[in-house]
Formats: structure tokens, sequence, C-alpha cells
């Protein structure tokens, strides 16, 4: 299969109902896998994080009252964006459309480009562009607007 076989595959799996597809060609085969949807969780109150997650300091636990997290669904590296030359998908401070990608998580070599779920204001980023990041960690502070 060449790139551009690949890539129409991607494209066509991304809009299909489909969470889970294999296809073999030519002595190769290729797997995509759906990841679930990001969750948007309502920023802790500072105490509450603080008394959670008292030996290892949490971002979240300076957030806005008006803030919500979005946190990573899955095990992954997390990138900014699509490419290494490429611009990051959001800045802080951005306004961000319902629909648009937030950035990449990469798991077991499948490239799983995240979106927004709402119109949102981009009010930190949390985690470092390449950095390996657990289920749940907060990736995103955001603002709905």
């Amino acid at each position: 299969m060449d790139l551009k076989d690949v890539y129409a595959l991607m494209e066509r799996f991304e809009k299909s109902g489909l969470s889970e597809i294999s296809v073999k060609k030519d002595g190769e085969e290729i797997c995509l896998k759906k990841a679930p949807p990001v969750q948007f969780v309502p920023a802790p109150p500072p105490h509450a994080a603080h008394e959670a997650r008292a030996a290892e300091p949490e971002p979240a636990a300076r957030h806005a009252p008006d803030t919500e997290l979005i946190r990573s669904p899955l095990v992954g590296t997390f990138y900014r964006a699509a490419a290494p030359d490429a611009p990051p998908f959001v800045e802080k401070g951005d306004r961000v459309a319902k629909g648009k990608p937030l950035c990449i998580l990469e798991a077991m070599k499948l490239m799983n480009e995240f979106q927004a779920e709402f119109d949102l204001e981009v009010v930190d980023i949390l985690v470092d562009n390449g950095n390996m990041v657990e289920f749940g960690a907060p990736l995103f502070e955001v603002r709905r607007v």
C-alpha cells in the first residue's frame, strides 16, 4: 500500500461510524482504532486538588473557577502539531471552534487527533510537546465561549 492509499483509508475511517478496522493488501496489514472521545472535566476547587495530590503538585490547583480541564482519554505521547515542522494546533489565548483540532495523542503508533467538543478559549496548555501522558492527565485548561 502506498502512502496515498493509507491517507485515503484514514480519511474514510475517520468519517465512518466504525471504531476499529483492519485491512490486508499485498501482504501488508493496517489496523486503525478510534480512541474514546476527549473528556471535559470541570477543574476541582483548589483545596480539593491539593488534598488529592499532596505529594505531586498539579497545575489544576491554580485554575480559575470558570475553567474546565480537558483530560487525556488514553496513555500516549502528546503532540501539539500534526508534524514536527507544522505550527501548533492551538496556542494559549486562542479561541477554538467546536470540531477544530486541539492536539494529537500517539498510542501504539496510531495518531489520534482530538477535537474541541464545544467553542472554547485555551487558557493554558498543561503538557509539553512530545511528553508522555497518562490516562486522565490534564492536557488543557479551557473556558467555554
